[in-house]
């Protein structure tokens, strides 16, 4: 069952007098469950995005709390947030996170909100790292903008990496069309020694013709 927003606490929601109250709640190993939960909703609704999340990256990390589910009430605040550039870098940084959960957590964040997020999936198509490349990739594949496709022919013109180039491959027999089939052809040309390629390639322009 999903996480809602109701589940986090039946009882009435505890005052603070400030957000470093809640936080010293939160970050209290003898705080039970309901009133941490009560204090990251309290945090979340006080605190930028940004903020948050290097709060709970460094709590997890330091084991001072182990339960997702803060992670999922967080979230939750996210959704009515504004969202600043700064809070999508930290968003970035935590998909290089050790925390599997908080990565999952931001991935599919992007991938509701990725309007919002073009520029910041923009950057992380071009980052050093080829597994942030390919998590770009299945953000922008999933949230299919207007010009996902133009986005796609420009990366794998670029793209050495094998893994990555063939994570866009596999999208473009989703939402690709006959005019990139060319495109495709000229790829699998260039990678000609390439069975893997080879094979997705063609794999992706039967999809698109049909």
């Amino acid at each position: 069952m999903a996480f809602k927003k109701s589940d986090i606490n039946s009882e009435k929601v505890r005052e603070f007098d400030s957000f470093l109250e809640a936080q010293s709640v939160f970050e209290d190993r003898n705080s039970d469950s309901s009133h941490k939960l009560n204090a990251i909703e309290y945090i979340v609704e006080h605190q930028e995005i940004y903020y948050v999340l290097e709060m709970l990256s460094k709590l997890f990390k330091e084991n001072i709390i182990d339960e997702n589910k803060y992670i999922d009430c967080a979230f939750i605040g996210f959704k009515v947030k504004p969202k600043r550039q700064k809070d999508f870098e930290e968003m970035f940084k935590m998909l290089k996170s050790d925390n599997a959960y908080l990565r999952n957590a931001v991935i599919t964040f992007l991938q509701e909100y990725g309007t919002d997020a073009k520029e910041f999936i923009l950057r992380l198509m071009e980052d050093k790292d080829k597994d942030i490349r390919i998590f770009a990739i299945n953000i922008l594949g999933d949230v299919k903008y207007e010009d996902s496709v133009e986005m796609l022919r420009h990366f794998i013109v670029q793209e050495n990496d094998i893994n990555a180039l063939m994570t866009a491959v596999d999208y473009f027999g989703e939402i690709g069309n006959s005019s990139d089939i060319e495109l495709l052809q000229a790829i699998k040309q260039d990678k000609k020694d390439n069975a893997y390629v080879e094979f997705g390639i063609d794999m992706a322009i039967s999809r698109i013709k049909g």
